[in-house]
């Protein structure tokens, strides 16, 4: 008992005297609003950007409220590795909660339905119930709510493909692959079905598409491979379709023929130009005819806008993102600011990955809090900063692409993990990533089915 109440005595002291800087503001907020009224600041989502724009803001002069359907924040470049068990879900996770000190804002578990700029109103919608949604009113409004997979009007994506954009797409994936080699390893399977069972298909060879393939065949020869030994390994089968001529599209072409030459070292089936027409539930279709069965389908095709960017009475470029000026400003509103994979800055074409959205927030924030100060500086536009491009291609080999140098290979590996243990957004994930990473080098990967 004496160790057990040291040990929660120093976590104590530790959170508190962490916490001691966002607990002595959040004190003078309650201060500011005994003496004047503040404006009701309402922030939509907790992707990338609304995560690092709640992070940076001085919310003494504000009310935030945070409305999101989803209470975390998601680490996405390494949801990855958490769909094979390299890493534990809530490891790559933050509650939106734990943000900051909880006084300093009020967070909501909601989906808005839609957006009445000219009576500053929203309707909101719980995740809890299907009752009428309810308004809620704001002064200023910042609009980070991401985007949705874009399956293309492509028949039979949304019945039966996996996607691999939440957590819970990640589970579902771990689970599927586990449940595909136990049932190859019944002694009563035809060939066929175990043909079938084995043959994961990746539909997409952008980043994510990528990564996914390399985590899977990683996962197969350092775990599965070994864990069921009386699986044909010559019936196992990773096939990744791209539609375009090239896999990794945004990268250089000579790092991208060093991913591939990792992939055929594997035996891994890339396939460009190799368009799906219809997904069927146990095998797609090409457009020019072939039909590849499988155990597993996950489309990574890219983004589609989420619902209410659509529905919104905003003006919009040509793949249906809310026009921003060069201030994140929506244009011909003075008060509702959009950032992320839901808005552009006009005349700008900025991708819509993580570095944008979480660069732009940071730059509003500090705007935010520039614009409260007693002399405040003139406005600066935002302007990104390229910081370099990284995917993992498998075997501990990784890419890097920056202005400067490229890296790739073994170094380009150890780059990528450290720059990512960088990025994560808590001293929490910080710790348990490399925990994470440590035990299934020593131990491997996990493969419960529960």
């Amino acid at each position: 008992m004496g160790l057990k109440n040291l040990i929660i005595r120093g976590r104590n002291y530790i959170s508190d005297h962490l916490s001691k800087s966002s607990l002595e503001n959040a004190m003078k907020r309650r201060q500011l609003r005994g003496r004047e009224k503040n404006e009701k600041l309402i922030i939509l989502g907790c992707g990338w950007g609304s995560y690092s724009f709640l992070k940076n803001l001085n919310t003494a002069k504000y009310d935030v409220v945070v409305i999101s359907p989803r209470n975390h924040f998601l680490f996405t470049p390494l949801l990855t590795s958490s769909a094979v068990g390299t890493l534990e879900f809530r490891s790559i996770a933050e509650p939106v909660r734990t943000t900051r000190d909880i006084n300093e804002f009020k967070y909501i578990q909601a989906s808005v339905t839609s957006i009445d700029p000219n009576n500053n109103s929203l309707m909101v919608k719980s995740t809890f119930h299907n009752e009428k949604p309810f308004e809620m009113k704001y002064d200023k409004l910042v609009i980070g709510v991401g985007s949705r997979n874009n399956t293309f009007g492509i028949k039979g994506v949304e019945e039966n493909a996996n996607f691999l954009k939440e957590l819970h797409h990640a589970r579902e994936i771990r689970q599927k692959i586990i449940e595909c080699f136990e049932r190859a390893s019944l002694p009563d399977i035809s060939n066929e079905e175990r043909e079938k069972l084995l043959s994961f298909v990746i539909v997409g060879g952008g980043a994510t598409g990528v990564e996914f393939t390399s985590e899977l065949n990683d996962f197969f020869n350092e775990d599965l491979s070994r864990l069921f030994p009386f699986v044909p390994v010559n019936d196992v089968k990773i096939i990744l379709l791209e539609a375009s001529g090239k896999i990794l599209s945004t990268f250089d072409e000579k790092l991208v023929k060093k991913a591939l030459v990792n992939f055929r070292n594997s035996g891994i089936d890339v396939r460009t130009h190799s368009s799906v027409k219809e997904v069927l539930k146990d095998h797609v279709v090409l457009n020019n005819g072939e039909k590849i069965p499988y155990g597993l389908l996950v489309w990574s095709t890219g983004i589609g806008q989420h619902p209410l960017v659509k529905n919104s009475p905003f003006e919009k470029d040509p793949h249906d993102r809310i026009i921003v000026d060069d201030h994140l400003q929506v244009k011909n509103y003075s008060n509702i600011f959009g950032f992320g994979d839901c808005a552009n800055v006009e005349g700008k074409n900025y991708p819509p990955t993580a570095q944008v959205a979480s660069q732009s927030a940071v730059y509003l924030a500090r705007e935010f809090n520039n614009l409260e100060k007693i002399n405040p500086s003139p406005p600066k536009p935002f302007v990104f900063k390229f910081l370099g491009l990284l995917a993992y291609t498998g075997n501990k080999s990784g890419i890097l692409e920056t202005n400067l140098f490229d890296l790739s290979g073994f170094i380009g590996f150890i780059t990528w993990r450290s720059a990512y243990l960088t990025r994560l957004g808590s001293l929490r994930s910080k710790i348990q990533v490399p925990f994470d990473w440590t035990r299934t080098l020593i131990f491997g990967r996990d493969i419960s089915s529960f």
